[in-house]
């Protein structure tokens, strides 16, 4: 199994990505580095409190994702694919930490992690 160093990940974020309109918060990520399978459940934090499933909604180029990833059923990401992560809550504007933890096929489990002033 291999291991893609956190400094890597963290190049994933979109810096300058981040929204917030009060009842969601948005992100995205480019995969910029491999062609990837997510193969297990996207895992997201903010501010350290877990997102609910059902309050995250993901776009895989525009196009909304549904279902969970699965051993089964892999979410396949090309590079150059942007994923937008839009999460239900009442969000303010300001900072915000962020964590999205991904298991991709063939390389075990990594976390991205970063904080941005959401606009």
């Amino acid at each position: 199994m291999g291991y893609i160093p956190k400094a890597l990940l963290r190049r994933l974020y979109v810096k300058g990505s981040m929204r917030a309109t009060g009842e969601e918060l948005s992100f995205k990520v480019k995969n910029t580095l491999i062609t990837a399978q997510v193969d297990a459940p996207i895992k997201v934090q903010v501010d350290g409190s877990p997102v609910k499933s059902e309050d995250l909604t993901i776009l895989v180029n525009g196009q909304p994702y549904t279902g969970q990833p699965s051993p089964s059923s892999p979410l396949e990401v090309p590079v150059g694919t942007e994923l937008e992560f839009r999460i239900k809550g009442p969000y303010s504007k300001g900072k915000h930490k962020v964590s999205v933890e991904v298991s991709v096929k063939g390389y075990g489990t990594g976390t991205i992690e970063f904080e941005d002033e959401a606009q």
